[in-house]
């Protein structure tokens, strides 16, 4: 590993410790303030949807670690995420077929974002394994 790819990776790390501390900051605390006081509607719906800042930044936060990268890691990470890409969309279209056949429970779409970044990381794993 270089002194470049280090300085790169712990800069990654750092932001990205950063990002999901806001992002529990959020989640939770919006949870707390939800529970404790009697809020209206809009504010709710604030509340709800705060965590998505964090998640957004995130990408950000992982293209710009992306774009450090050379050329071969850029390859394993693209097809490692069209990997993703395809098993969480054949899952939630089949999900879409079964949800009227089948009793399925609610909020199963917030677990699509953590399957890609999952399902990713698990096919980074097998698809590097071809290039390195």
């Amino acid at each position: 590993m270089s002194r470049e790819w280090r300085k790169n990776l712990s800069r990654y790390v750092v932001r990205m410790i950063s990002v999901f501390a806001a992002y529990m900051g959020f989640l939770f605390g919006g949870a707390i303030l939800d529970a404790r006081y009697d809020l209206q509607q809009w504010q709710r719906i604030a509340l709800s949807l705060a965590p998505v800042i964090p998640a957004i930044v995130m990408i950000f936060v992982i293209l710009s670690f992306v774009r450090t990268m050379d050329e071969v890691w850029q390859r394993i990470v693209t097809e490692s995420t069209l990997i993703a890409a395809c098993i969480v969309g054949i899952g939630t279209f089949t999900l879409g077929f079964m949800e009227g056949v089948v009793d399925l429970p609610d909020g199963i779409l917030i677990w699509v974002w953590p399957a890609m970044i999952g399902i990713q990381g698990a096919a980074m794993w097998i698809v590097r394994l071809r290039y390195l």
